[in-house]
């Protein structure tokens, strides 16, 4: 038997009220959830997302709902940190040393 990484999203949930945590339980892992900040980070499978938001978002203490965009993003950033982040403009002035 050989072990599969499923690939895992996770979706950021605005709140009204944070009262109705518990009913959003059953949708996935709640992994961070802010009082303060009125939302709630809830982790599942990238195959349920689709549905998943659809049905959160049906229900009526919710504001809005926001999928992660980490999984989109390549997290190798060898390349960039030996070339440098950014590339110097060409019209630039040569610096000038006196104070």
């Amino acid at each position: 038997m050989e072990f599969t990484v499923n690939p895992r999203r996770s979706l950021i949930v605005y709140m009204h009220s944070m009262k109705q945590v518990r009913q959003l339980k059953r949708f996935g892992h709640i992994s961070y959830q802010s009082r303060k900040g009125h939302y709630v980070v809830i982790y599942m499978d990238e195959a349920q997302v689709q549905a998943t938001t659809t049905k959160i978002n049906k229900l009526n203490f919710v504001r809005r709902v926001e999928p992660s965009y980490r999984p989109d993003i390549d997290m190798n950033f060898g390349e960039r940190v030996d070339r440098g982040f950014f590339k110097p403009a060409d019209g630039l002035p040569p610096k000038d040393d006196e104070d």
